[in-house]
């Protein structure tokens, strides 16, 4: 009878330790620096312009998401009365009055200190309390060219954002309190590095920021190129 209780409450809290994983060693991701890059409403313009947008990362499924955000941004940007993409010259011609074409390099690492965070940060769960920390250098470069008179100029647009964030496929080696920490402390080393499971979700949570901080910078050098102030 003993021996049955002690399976039954092994096996209890063997339950309840996975339960316990699977809903709190988690870090939902964090945009840290977003307000670097917020862009505030424009006021609406004497004059609009049609856009043609062009871009190379279009083939490319999680790069084109960049580019996508940009499209969407510009579509909501009052100064812009036509986005056009993409912009083919064939099939558009006459129907802007600049193309913007688009091209974007973004680069992802992982920080030291994701170290210190897992080991000896399991001790007190810090993985689930602060995140693993990550950097997103999205360089943008954008090639603007004057359908009236044919002059082009490039753009280059900057942007490096900062995020936290956690998931089971690295928090499970909290189970570093059930020995003497080796298993956090070997994953310490591995997951100073970048996780690429969280490109998509980066891009889902950056593109409100990204989008609208690039469209504006290429906007502004539109109408400059046109003459407009």
């Amino acid at each position: 009878m003993l021996k049955k209780v002690r399976t039954q409450l092994g096996a209890a809290l063997a339950l309840s330790f996975v339960m316990m994983m699977n809903s709190g060693c988690t870090h939902n991701m964090r945009l840290t620096n977003a307000d670097d890059f917020f862009t505030p409403p424009a006021a609406a313009p004497k004059q609009t312009i049609k856009l043609g947008v062009t871009s190379s990362n279009m083939s490319q499924p999680q790069n084109s998401r960049y580019i996508a955000a940009v499209v969407d941004a510009l579509q909501r940007n009052s100064a812009v009365e036509r986005v056009i993409y993409p912009y083919n010259t064939a099939n558009n011609k006459d129907q802007a009055d600049a193309v913007i074409d688009l091209s974007v390099n973004p680069r992802y690492d992982g920080k030291g200190s994701n170290f210190f965070v897992n080991w000896p940060g399991f001790l007190i769960f810090a993985p689930a309390i602060w995140g693993y920390g990550y950097t997103a250098d999205i360089g943008t470069e954008a090639t603007i060219t004057n359908l009236k008179n044919g002059k082009s100029q490039q753009l280059s647009i900057p942007a490096k954002y900062e995020f936290r964030q956690a998931e089971i496929d690295r928090t499970w080696t909290e189970l570093g309190w059930f020995e003497v920490g080796i298993i956090p402390l070997i994953g310490g080393i591995a997951f100073t590095g970048y996780d690429d499971d969280l490109t998509p979700e980066f891009i889902r949570n950056v593109a409100p920021s990204y989008g609208p901080y690039v469209a504006a910078k290429a906007t502004r050098a539109v109408f400059d190129s046109l003459g407009y102030n």
